[in-house]
């Protein structure tokens, strides 16, 4: 019994030697990579997906920038998001609320259009913050302009800012957006709202910034979490 157990292990061993030698894997076993379902041009829907792009995928309309519209095309919306190249690639969506605009910018080679009012969105777990080359960089908000749209770069020079929501007019964009929570050392894109001014503005000590007290001042300007 012992010499047919010793025949029917070495059948066995040529036989896995065989198979390595084909691929080290048996006919028709699937790799990881192949479970993971080609994106569509289809909305998405749901609260989590992951999915693939093909090399050079052809580029299809998108709308937003980051969030985008649940019927903007995945991979064309995922290389201006940068989680992709024109190599394709694995990408993971997470569903967001619907915007009451969603803004187009240019990124990565890629230009996505504007919309109006969209009742879900779409964001890549994983992407940085965008920075729209069609705007300008942070300083202070312009005078006589109540609604001003900029970006942050990253590692953004932090400036002088008072208050802690709103802040003074005068202070440094880029600072209060940080002291707000609004961007991190990534950076990013923001909207900033002048509104009118306090009695007072109370410093404070947030998310690594400190802003300074400030007694009257004429206008102030907070942000709009929605763009």
């Amino acid at each position: 019994m012992t010499r047919w157990l010793l025949i029917w292990v070495g059948c066995l061993a040529a036989g896995l030697g065989t198979a390595e030698a084909q691929g080290g894997k048996k006919s028709g076993a699937s790799s990881p990579a192949a479970l993971v379902s080609a994106c569509t041009s289809a909305t998405f829907s749901g609260a989590e997906m992951t999915c693939s792009c093909s090399a050079n995928a052809p580029a299809g309309s998108v709308w937003g920038s980051g969030p985008y519209t649940t019927d903007s095309d995945i991979c064309t919306a995922a290389r201006h998001a940068g989680v992709i190249g024109g190599q394709g690639g694995t990408v993971s969506l997470i569903a967001k609320p619907g915007q009451d605009s969603y803004a187009g910018s240019f990124s990565n080679g890629i230009e996505t259009s504007s919309w109006g009012n969209y009742g879900q969105s779409y964001a890549f777990i994983g992407a940085k913050p965008l920075h729209n080359t069609n705007l300008p960089a942070c300083g202070t908000i312009p005078s006589g302009v109540d609604e001003y749209q900029c970006y942050c770069p990253e590692n953004p020079s932090l400036g002088s800012v008072w208050g802690d929501g709103p802040y003074t007019a005068d202070s440094n964009i880029c600072a209060a957006a940080t002291h707000n929570g609004l961007i991190d050392a990534e950076g990013g894109d923001v909207t900033v709202l002048r509104v009118r001014g306090l009695a007072r503005y109370n410093g404070s000590e947030s998310f690594g910034v400190t802003t300074g007290d400030w007694g009257t001042y004429a206008e102030s300007i907070i942000f709009d979490w929605n763009r």
